[in-house]
């Protein structure tokens, strides 16, 4: 018998075990089968049942030992694999992303005011619509871009919370020192994704390290009351946008065309 017998009675009182008593049934060839899989022969029991029913234990044994195996094989045949044929959701995130902080960052170089146009594109482009894509990419079980498309999605929300809840007159606007910390909290965030981004791709590589330093910039800013790390912060978070949009339209003309026409610099695992 090998280790793992089931058979309570193999090797102890093996006359209390009921199979085969009086008569020899299929049942009772598939319960010594069942317990002793490939070693069944070496139970006494069965010795004795292949002795008293010379013409049907060791041909019935034999059925049921092809009857498993085909079973067996028919399962393995039924599984079924399941093909995802939905559309690859990253572009219209990268281009939420990548446009809303294009826009923002116009008004932190010194381009126009922040008005009603950045706070819209924050809300519903930057904002819902990278929460959307975060769940898509969830269902495609993407880690990554669920993470990472859903957080800045929140972030954006967060953002225009930050902006229109004082003026409400509910809750003071937060201090340039608590700004500063918000920031560096999503300097941090965005450090480790720039981080898992060595196992992506070149384009995703330069968005996200772009982003950690805007943050890393803006945060700097709100610290040291520096307008001119804000104007910095401002054109470094331009270039990040565009980044975003590259990476985004790039993927998008490479599996339109079918090859790549807009290279985004391919990690090889």
């Amino acid at each position: 018998m090998r280790d793992k017998v089931l058979c309570p009675f193999f090797g102890k009182n093996e006359d209390d075990c009921d199979v085969g008593c009086e008569y020899i049934t299929s049942y009772d060839v598939k319960m010594i089968i069942s317990y002793c899989a490939d070693d069944y022969r070496s139970c006494s029991k069965y010795q004795q049942l292949a002795q008293s029913h010379p013409e049907i234990l060791p041909i019935e044994a034999n059925i049921y030992s092809n009857f498993n195996e085909r079973e067996k094989e028919n399962t393995m045949e039924n599984n079924i694999s399941l093909q995802d044929t939905t559309a690859n959701p990253a572009p219209l995130g990268l281009l939420g992303f990548g446009m809303t902080t294009v826009l923002l960052n116009l008004h932190n170089a010194g381009f126009y005011p922040l008005d009603a146009m950045i706070l819209a594109m924050g809300v519903f482009y930057g904002g819902i619509g990278q929460i959307i894509v975060g769940a898509m990419e969830w269902k495609k079980n993407n880690t990554f871009g669920a993470t990472a498309f859903t957080s800045y999605g929140l972030f954006w929300l967060t953002l225009v919370a930050l902006i229109l809840m004082p003026k409400t007159g509910l809750i003071a606007a937060p201090s340039a020192k608590a700004m500063g910390f918000y920031l560096t909290t999503w300097a941090l965030f965005s450090a480790v994704l720039f981080l898992a981004t060595f196992r992506l791709n070149r384009a995703l590589q330069v968005v996200f390290g772009s982003l950690t330093v805007l943050f890393v910039l803006l945060a700097a800013g709100d610290f040291t009351g520096n307008a001119a790390l804000k104007v910095i912060a401002g054109y470094e978070g331009i270039f990040c946008g565009l980044s975003a949009i590259y990476t985004g339209l790039a993927q998008v003309m490479n599996e339109v065309f079918d090859r790549e026409v807009a290279p985004i610099g391919a990690i090889q695992k």
